[in-house]
């Protein structure tokens, strides 16, 4: 049986932007580079204009800081707009837990789960198995993509793969 990962999740501080930043930054930038598309002004706008107290929290684990994520609440969908995690505490189960607990919550309401993620994202095959589905394939090399409650896949399937 697997045993669900040790960590908390805390409002962040407006004064811990520049992790956040940090952390969204070197996870794009070897995505982007890959595909051709990384320009750091644009990206460093882009966070700067979406970056949300209300929304965001750290992820801790072991009293360490090792991710922030952002979860925008609408009417009728959860918006993951952010998701990092150092890489040393990557494949740890942690982003499939949270992704787990969202989509049972969202599951329980009847809302839908939106994201978007770079073509190249590792995260995408965990996505895919939760039930995500890529809105347009043509659009690069940033895909949207999305979860409906109805969706054949279960929030199990992420502490399974």
């Amino acid at each position: 049986m697997n045993q669900r990962p040790k960590f908390h999740l805390r409002p962040i501080r407006q004064d811990e932007f520049p992790f956040a930043e940090a952390l969204h930054l070197n996870a794009m930038r070897p995505l982007l580079e890959d595909l051709g598309a990384w320009n750091e002004p644009l990206r460093r706008a882009a966070i700067r204009r979406s970056f949300k107290t209300s929304d965001s929290r750290v992820i801790v684990y072991d009293g360490r800081d090792i991710g922030w994520l952002q979860i925008a609440e609408r009417d009728f969908d959860y918006n993951i707009a952010q998701i990092q995690i150092l890489d040393e505490y990557c494949g740890l189960g942690i982003g499939s837990v949270i992704m787990a607990d969202l989509l049972a919550k969202a599951g329980q309401e009847g809302r839908t789960v939106s994201l978007s993620a770079v073509r190249n994202n590792r995260a995408i095959g965990l996505y895919r198995r939760l039930g995500f589905a890529v809105i347009d394939p043509s659009v690069s090399p940033i895909i949207d993509m999305v979860w409906n409650p109805g969706s054949t896949a279960t929030a199990t399937a992420a502490t399974q793969g």
